[in-house]
């Protein structure tokens, strides 16, 4: 009997270690650094409600649907992939998120940047707020939508699928590199432009997101002036008139009634890119989005390129 007992007792202590280590691993608190210091949070988010369409895309990119989504229509047309879930609660606009449809949606976690209109304190009131940044002065965005892809993908307790889909994109921006650089040729170079208006367009710069994504690709970007935190300069046609020379990509989406006034103006006509038909059309794509909005300028612009030029 008493050696029963002793065997019993071990048993017992045994398994009673066990639980206390397994709640005590379990209860670890989750650590992120982000623009308000470090946000503690008591385990992984699962309810994850979103007031950027760059973290609105990376939540989904990892598995987890959003459960309140600011701009969802206006995502629709501008980031488009990926898709939105079935069900969210949308917050209205992206700069005055409404409180209280964000409260309804009952969230765990709030993902938004430092210049939004709302207060970090009201947000705070409603749920644990990660506050990233986007965008600076000469940091690339890609790198920082890299970032911030790492911690979102730590807040949801999803750092294996996040280094998973991070290795994936970097072979997938290796091979679209190589396919762009040989449908391109070895003597020309890209300008990624946005048309603003019928005579304003946007010249985007190494440290925009489709300059740092070619960066990666190892393409080469005709344009190195300077530049807004955003990564792009602002102006008129003879803004892209020294890189005429070069091959041009514009991006949607543009009214085509403003491509048209542009396509017929003397100065467009005039330019070597369009007298030697090196113009390319990018479908839709986010500009100033996460990681796999990255991924998917690195793709629709390796097939343009292929497909060939705008006629």
């Amino acid at each position: 009997m008493a050696l029963l007992r002793t065997v019993l007792s071990g048993i017992l202590i045994t398994a009673t270690f066990c639980v206390v280590s397994a709640t005590s691993a379990h209860a670890d608190p989750i650590r992120i650094e982000h623009e308000r210091g470090t946000l503690e949070l008591p385990g992984p988010a699962k309810r994850v409600a979103t007031i950027n369409w760059a973290f609105t895309e990376t939540v989904i990119a990892l598995g987890l649907d959003p459960v309140a989504v600011a701009d969802p229509v206006d995502y629709v047309e501008w980031v488009e992939e990926p898709a939105l879930p079935d069900e969210f609660v949308d917050l209205g606009q992206r700069s005055s998120p409404n409180l209280e449809a964000l409260r309804a949606a009952k969230p765990d976690l709030i993902i938004t940047i430092p210049d939004i209109g709302i207060n970090y304190e009201k947000l705070s009131e409603i749920a644990p707020v990660l506050q990233l940044r986007m965008f600076e002065e000469n940091r690339p965005a890609f790198q920082a939508a890299r970032e911030v892809f790492d911690k979102i993908a730590k807040a949801t307790g999803r750092e294996a699928e996040g280094a998973a889909y991070l290795a994936d994109v970097d072979a997938k921006l290796a091979d679209y590199g190589a396919r762009t650089r040989a449908a391109l040729g070895p003597d020309q170079q890209l300008n990624i432009i946005y048309f603003f208006d019928e005579s304003t367009i946007g010249m985007f710069g190494d440290t925009s997101l489709p300059g740092s994504v070619m960066a990666a690709m190892n393409v080469p970007m005709a344009f190195h002036g300077e530049v807004n935190k955003w990564g792009f300069a602002r102006g008129g046609l003879e803004l892209i008139a020294p890189y005429a020379k070069q091959s041009v990509v514009y991006t949607n989406p543009v009214p085509d009634a403003i491509l048209n006034k542009m396509f017929a103006s003397p100065m467009w006509k005039f330019m070597d890119f369009t007298r030697n038909n090196r113009v390319y059309e990018l479908p839709v794509v986010w500009m100033y989005g996460g990681v796999p909005s990255s991924l998917r300028f690195a793709k629709l612009l390796t097939e343009s390129i292929e497909n060939g030029p705008h006629q």
